[in-house]
C-alpha cells in the first residue's frame, strides 16, 4: 500500500488511456427553442456525446442543448470493467495450512468489447486515439483488454479457513481496487481414511474501486472450487482446479459535470430552487408531490446572447442510475509448487449472459426516437451487451509454512 501511495502521488497528472471519462456517456435533443421552451421532436434526440456546446445546433437544431446521461452506455462500462476488476482465485482448494503464508504478484488480462461506444466514449484515450477534451469527441478504438496487475497475501487459519488480501491495478489508468476474501476448504485437517478425495473449498471475496471520484466500483464473488493434488518426483506438486463463481457488480457514480468546458458559477451565481408539481406516477413520485428546479435569479453569463436563461450549466450535471449486475462464470487451472515457489494460471469465461440483480427503471433509459401512440412506452429499457469475457490470470509467489 505504501508502494501504490508513493507511485500516485509521483504520477503524472496528464490523464491515462483507461482513466475514465464519464462526462462524455451523454446525450441531447436539438429540436430548435422557440415559444418559450423546447418541444423535443423524438426524432432529433442525438447519442453521439457533444451536449452542451455550439456544434449541437447542425442545420437548423438548437446550440448548447442539454445534457441527459446515457445509462444505457454507463450500464455497459460497468459490467464489462466490473468484470476485469474482480479478483481472480489463483489457487486450488487445499489451504496453506494453519502457519502458512502466501505471498504473490499476479497479472490478468480480459478482453473488452473495443468498439463499443462505452469504451470509446466513456474513456480518456491516448494522445494518438484522436481524443481532446471536447464531449463531442470520442477514440477511435477503446483497448481490447484490460491488464490488471495484483499483489495478494493469504494468510492460513485454523479449521481449513484462509484469509486473503489483494491490491489491483489497471494499467494505463489511475483506477486502484483493494479486496479481502476468505476460504474454507471443507475437508482440511480430516484427510485420514479420506486421502483419496478431491479437495472441495468455498470462497467469498469482495473487491472496491478506490480513489474515484466518478465511480464507485465493487464487485462481490461466491465460488465453488474442486481441486487435486499430485506428487512428481516427490519434489514437484501439480494440483489441477476448476470451480464455478456468482460475481455480483454494484456501480454507482458521483455528480458528474457533462460539460467540462462551462462552469455553472459564471453562468448561474445565484441559483434558488423553486418547487413545481411531480407529475411521475408510481414509485418515482415524490413523496411530497413536488420536485425542486433551478433557476437562476440574473447575473450570469451566458456562453452566448442568444441562449435561453433556461438553459444554463447548472442543468448539464447528472448522477448514473445505480447498475447492479449479476455474471456467473466458470474457471480452471493449474498450480505448480516447487519448495516454497508456486506458480499459478488460471482461465475463467463466463458461462452465460449478464442480468440486474436490479432491474433499471425505464425512465432511466435512452428516449424513444420515434412518435408513438399514447399509453405506449416512451423510453427503451436499459439492456446489457450479451458479451462474452474471459480472464486470463498466472501468478507467482512464494508460500512459507
Amino acid at each position: 500500500m505504501c508502494a501504490a501511495a508513493l507511485a500516485l502521488a509521483g504520477a503524472s497528472a496528464s490523464a491515462d488511456p483507461m482513466d475514465l471519462s464519464l462526462n462524455r456517456l451523454s446525450y441531447y435533443n436539438n429540436t430548435p427553442w422557440s415559444n418559450g421552451g423546447v418541444r423535443y421532436e423524438p426524432s432529433r434526440w442525438a447519442f453521439r456525446g457533444g451536449c452542451g456546446t455550439a456544434g449541437t445546433a447542425g442545420a437548423d437544431g438548437q446550440a448548447y442543448a442539454q445534457c441527459f446521461p446515457d445509462n444505457q452506455l454507463w450500464a455497459n462500462l460497468v459490467n464489462e470493467l466490473g468484470a476485469a476488476l474482480a479478483p481472480s482465485l489463483a489457487a486450488p482448494a487445499m489451504t496453506l495450512g494453519t502457519s502458512g503464508l502466501y505471498v504473490g504478484y499476479e497479472v490478468s488480462v480480459t478482453n473488452l468489447q473495443s468498439a463499443g461506444a462505452h469504451w470509446r466514449r466513456g474513456t480518456e484515450g491516448s494522445a494518438a486515439s484522436n481524443v481532446n477534451s471536447d464531449t463531442s469527441t470520442a477514440r477511435d478504438n477503446g483497448d481490447s483488454a484490460a491488464l490488471v496487475s495484483r499483489v495478494h497475501v493469504r494468510k492460513g487459519l485454523p479449521f481449513g479457513f484462509e484469509l486473503g488480501t489483494q491490491m489491483s491495478h489497471l494499467h494505463d489508468s489511475s483506477v486502484w481496487a483493494i479486496g479481502l476474501d476468505l476460504r474454507w476448504a471443507l475437508f482440511e485437517g480430516f484427510h485420514r481414511g479420506l486421502g483419496w478425495l478431491p479437495d472441495v473449498a468455498v470462497r467469498g471475496s469482495v473487491n472496491t474501486v478506490a480513489g474515484q471520484s466518478q465511480m464507485s466500483l465493487t464487485v462481490v464473488g461466491i465460488d465453488a472450487v474442486v481441486s487435486k493434488r499430485f506428487t512428481l518426483g516427490g519434489q514437484v506438486r501439480l494440483s489441477p482446479y476448476l470451480g464455478a463463481q456468482g460475481m455480483f457488480i454494484f456501480g454507482d457514480s458521483g455528480v458528474i459535470d457533462l460539460t467540462p468546458s462551462r462552469s455553472a458559477q459564471a453562468e448561474c451565481p445565484r441559483p434558488q430552487t423553486r418547487y413545481i408539481p411531480d407529475t411521475r406516477t408510481g414509485a418515482d413520485r415524490s413523496p411530497s408531490g413536488l420536485i425542486g428546479q433551478v433557476i437562476c435569479n440574473g447575473g450570469g453569463s451566458l456562453p452566448t446572447p442568444t441562449l435561453p436563461g433556461d438553459l444554463n450549466d447548472t442543468r448539464n450535471s447528472a448522477v448514473f442510475q445505480p447498475m447492479r449486475i449479476l455474471r456467473t462464470r466458470g474457471f480452471l487451472g493449474m498450480q505448480l509448487q516447487w519448495e516454497i515457489l508456486m506458480v499459478t494460471a488460471e482461465f475463467s469465461v463466463d458461462l452465460g449472459d449478464p442480468s440486474f440483480t436490479t432491474t433499471p427503471p425505464t425512465d432511466a433509459g435512452r428516449p424513444v426516437t420515434t412518435n408513438v401512440t399514447a399509453g405506449q412506452p416512451t423510453r427503451t429499457p436499459i439492456s446489457l451487451d450479451n458479451y462474452t469475457q474471459w480472464t486470463t490470470t498466472v501468478g507467482v509467489g512464494l508460500a512459507f509454512r
